[in-house]
């Protein structure tokens, strides 16, 4: 509805174009995803199998089979509700390998060695790339290594970043899924435990040189000594987490997708640019998410 208020294009009854040339609609949110999932449902050498009625009622897909049977041709509605009802498309657990063999292998040749890539220079540094695959050591812009602006004796820890077995961009809404775990896992090692004097389950400040935030730690063994895990995906601040007005009208929001923090929050600006700028990655230019120096407090 927005898109059009907006007279945006790629939106209205004629959007969508199959490959025989049929056009489809797109005004509502359920004429792109559904459509997707039925593209899902298709792909590959055989398409999924056709939803029972035990399906549809067990998993809670009754609700959106009227959307589904609404915005999709005859054929796609049973398979689209098989998708739903387990959550995706999942290949067989034996089709992993095939005699030794990963089963979906990359088929064409590997570059090694990349000339384009080897004939270019760092915009700031002038300093050449190299062709082939290399380490470099986490720097900021002039080249500086990180721990040279920043001394590890000041910041004895490495912030990262790992994905979460619920939150992500899409499913940060879904209340249930608050209920299951309202708050992200934020992880120590118990030898740095032990050495900041924390217990599982104390309420620690974990500071970069960005900023600050307060979080409940983890003692976890699968975590490398000197670094502090945070999952990602929680810690908005929208998508529903505050309320806005549309018209005058206040808008619906949930407090509960502010729960948690945001290792977003913790970065900070690289102090070897003339003109501010976040840190970025080196070779890629991306934001610099892992790998960002810290310090704890117990709190």
């Amino acid at each position: 509805a927005v898109a059009k208020r907006l007279h945006l294009p790629g939106f209205g009854d004629r959007a969508i174009t199959d490959p025989q040339g049929n056009t489809f609609p797109l005004n509502r949110a359920e004429d792109f995803y559904l459509r997707v999932a039925a593209n899902i449902a298709f792909m590959g050498k055989t398409p999924v199998a056709l939803a029972n009625q035990e399906d549809i009622s067990l998993t809670g897909v009754s609700r959106i089979l009227p959307a589904i049977q609404h915005t999709l041709k005859a054929d796609e509605v049973g398979r689209v509700a098989f998708i739903y009802s387990r959550g995706g498309r999942f290949a067989p657990e034996d089709s992993g390998y095939t005699e030794q063999r990963l089963g979906n292998a990359w088929k064409k040749p590997l570059q090694i060695w990349n000339a384009d890539v080897a004939a270019h220079r760092h915009a700031i540094t002038g300093e050449r790339f190299s062709g082939c695959p290399v380490w470099y050591p986490a720097r900021l812009s002039d080249g500086r290594a990180i721990d040279d602006q920043f001394p590890i004796g000041q910041w004895p820890l490495k912030l990262i970043s790992f994905k979460s077995n619920t939150m992500s961009s899409s499913t940060a809404v879904i209340p249930r899924l608050h209920h299951v775990k309202p708050a992200n896992l934020v992880a120590l090692n118990p030898q740095d435990g032990e050495r900041y004097g924390l217990q599982h389950g104390d309420r620690v400040r974990i500071i970069t040189p960005g900023g600050q935030v307060v979080a409940q730690i983890s003692l976890l063994n699968g975590v490398m000594p000197g670094v502090i895990a945070i999952e990602h995906g929680y810690g908005h601040r929208e998508m529903g987490a505050t309320q806005h007005s549309l018209d005058g009208v206040p808008m619906p929001y949930d407090p509960q997708i502010r729960a948690g923090i945001n290792l977003n929050d913790l970065g900070f600006a690289d102090p070897t640019r003339t003109i501010t700028n976040t840190w970025l990655d080196w070779v890629s230019g991306a934001a610099v998410r892992q790998g960002l120096p810290a310090k704890i407090e117990r709190i």
